[in-house]
């Protein structure tokens, strides 16, 4: 395994990686997989009924997908952080390249869940895996806006995907859009195949390695490192033949937060930042749910005088500002502090929602609040785990991450359409705003000023 070195002249490349070959090559095949994937999650459904299902098989078929998807993480992960993100990587864009096709050979329901599992490994094994590569191929200093860059580009696939399936279907029908799925997750496959395997390996080194076993490291940028553990970066690094990069360890280690470092870690208070990770992504997933579920219906209802079709639009559009903005101020601020700080956003926007009823024209203003509350949210979060967590536990905890994501918008249609009926979508919705500006700011707090504690 090659020594991770840190060059002051080219903070943008890792000899772990290939610097921005690598970077270009995984979001290649990150737009290839997001394409794919949303598109088939998007037409499936209308396939289904198409071949003569109901709209509870349309369903269901959505609902086994991301269970055995959320299932499976929990195994793709640890398998990744053991034998590197290379093998996962292909593993799942296979998954696609086979599935996209079937699905247009499909005479029947049954046979169409069939091949929604196999997808469901695609998603399970492509997505986490992606993006712990995407932290691994870039520099620790960057690896928040690289993070941030990867997934702007999965929201332009997102937002190219729809219209342009829309069109083939309507043009060749669903077997010959679905061909096209398969060769656009081909196009990607051959690019995450061209990823040098070394930038996707696991932890090898032996600081590193000790990092791994003693625990977590510091959920706050500002308490990461004190003066000595600077001074024993420093000489950890001449010692291990380094020299002319200790000089830089010295004011990097504190700036940076350089992963590599075995000094600056303190185990509860990192344990805890992943805890706030996963917390407030699960919460913003939830009123993300709420939102694209009850927020248009509710805005059509309340104010007919709104345009409510452009909601998710703007809230789509709030995403694209949001993802590299967030990956940035990971690089330069608290981590913990960014990812309250969006859901603190998003939580705004939702609260906004609620009023639209007395003053119509704050919808823009609340579409764009969530959208970048909630995408600035999931990002910040993917970037904190890159930084914070060991190599040999990353790709696993991203791999929870996603989990938090999908299960939060999973259950959200059912937990808030009950509590809609108990207690009205305004106070809903202005709770809901509420809770997302609140919790996640005490957490932040509870980690920087109080990591004894938590």
């Amino acid at each position: 395994m090659p020594e991770i070195r840190w060059h002051p002249a080219r903070r943008g490349a890792m000899e772990k990686g290939s610097g921005r070959g690598t970077l270009v090559l995984l979001f290649a095949a990150g737009f290839c997989a997001y394409g794919c994937n949303h598109a088939c999650m998007i037409y499936v459904p209308l396939y289904v009924v198409a071949l003569g299902g109901d709209l509870l098989q349309a369903g269901l078929q959505a609902t086994v997908f991301l269970a055995l998807a959320v299932a499976l993480r929990f195994v793709v992960g640890p398998w990744a952080d053991r034998r590197g993100a290379k093998r996962p990587m292909l593993l799942g864009l296979a998954a696609y390249v086979a599935g996209a096709p079937l699905l247009g050979l499909c005479h029947d329901f049954a046979a169409v869940l069939v091949v929604r599992c196999l997808q469901a490994v695609g998603m399970a094994a492509f997505f986490p895996c992606a993006m712990a590569a995407v932290s691994a191929a870039s520099a620790q200093a960057r690896s928040g806006l690289a993070l941030g860059l990867y997934r702007f580009v999965s929201s332009v696939a997102l937002m190219v995907a729809a219209p342009l399936m829309f069109s083939l279907v309507g043009a060749v029908g669903y077997g010959v859009a679905f061909a096209g799925c398969g060769v656009l997750a081909a196009v990607g496959l051959l690019c995450a195949a061209l990823v040098p395997a070394r930038c996707c390996r696991p932890a090898g080194s032996e600081g590193e390695a000790k990092g791994a076993r003693a625990g977590w490291r510091s959920a706050s940028g500002e308490d990461a490192a004190t003066p000595a553990d600077e001074a024993r970066t420093a000489t950890a690094a001449a010692s291990s033949g380094t020299q002319r990069d200790a000089a830089g360890a010295l004011p990097g280690a504190r700036r940076e937060d350089l992963a590599t470092s075995a000094t600056a870690r303190m185990p509860g208070d990192g344990r805890a930042a992943v805890v706030v990770a996963l917390a407030v992504t699960l919460l913003s997933a939830l009123g993300y749910g709420l939102v694209t579920n009850f927020a248009t219906s509710f805005a059509e209802a309340a104010a007919p005088e709104a345009n409510a079709g452009m909601l998710m639009a703007l809230v789509g559009a709030g995403g694209l500002i949001a993802n590299p903005l967030a990956g940035w101020l990971v690089d330069r601020r608290a981590a913990s502090g960014v990812v309250a700080a969006f859901a603190a956003v998003m939580g705004a926007g939702v609260a906004l929602v609620a009023v639209l009823p007395m003053i119509p024209a704050l919808l823009a203003g609340a579409g764009l609040l969530v959208g970048i509350g909630y995408f600035g949210t999931v990002t910040s979060a993917v970037a904190l785990l890159a930084k914070r967590v060991p190599e040999g536990r990353r790709a696993s905890l991203i791999s929870q991450q996603q989990n938090a994501v999908d299960v939060g918008i999973g259950v959200s249609g059912l937990l808030f359409g009950a509590l809609i009926v108990a207690a009205g979508a305004p106070v809903l919705f202005a709770l809901a705003g509420l809770l997302l500006i609140v919790v996640p700011l005490a957490l932040a707090i509870l980690v920087t000023r109080r990591p004894a504690a938590m």
